[in-house]
């Protein structure tokens, strides 16, 4: 693995304690068969936590949490995670959730709208549900503290409280894992690389 882009040491499996070697096995096998496995860790982030095994441990479990107490369509909450890694430019997140969106089902045509930024443009890609969720998601990403009544009325349309709250935490989430990604200089592991490349073309 090269670390030449890392501005820390990323702990390797053999130098992991044995509680959250597992964690690696799972990171590390992130193509099986061509296909990336659910729910997916990703190898440079295990790494970089390594170093506060307690927090490591916290953060996948809150995420397991999301899994077994899912309220969002899978495909939604990887649009939402999408919108905000490139509103933030984080290389990282784009590079992981472009091939797991599109494995929840959002096109290639809608995945390259993401990529060029330019989804305002293209409302007739998305249908109603979508349209919201990339509305919040920017906005909740850029300017929160303007987020305009409106834009909840339009997502109660769609819904619940449980699942705005849900999704808000993952969006929020997910803007705290791209300035950490981008602060400590993580790259995309090769696995992933490859699968973003083969959808972009």
């Amino acid at each position: 693995m090269t670390e030449s882009n890392h501005r820390i040491h990323l702990i390797e499996a053999e130098e992991a304690p044995d509680s959250i070697k597992p964690l690696y096995e799972r990171a590390d096998s992130a193509m099986v068969d061509g296909q990336i496995p659910k729910p997916t860790l990703f190898g440079n982030q295990v790494r970089a936590l390594a170093h506060n095994p307690a927090l490591l441990k916290s953060l996948i479990g809150v995420y397991e949490t999301f899994s077994e107490t899912q309220s969002i369509e899978r495909k939604l909450a990887e649009l939402g995670i999408l919108i905000v890694s490139k509103v933030n430019a984080c290389t990282y997140c784009i590079q992981h959730h472009t091939p797991l969106a599109h494995d929840s089902g959002l096109s290639t045509e809608q995945l390259q709208i993401i990529e060029e930024g330019t989804w305002q443009e293209h409302r007739d890609l998305w249908a109603d549900d979508e349209w919201v969720v990339i509305q919040y998601a920017e906005q909740m990403t850029r300017e929160p503290y303007k987020i305009l009544y409106s834009l909840f009325v339009d997502l109660h349309k769609h819904f619940s409280d449980r699942q705005i709250v849900d999704m808000t935490m993952r969006f929020a989430l997910c803007s705290a894992w791209n300035k950490f990604n981008d602060a400590l200089g993580l790259d995309t592991e090769s696995a992933f690389q490859h699968a973003f490349s083969e959808i972009m073309g």
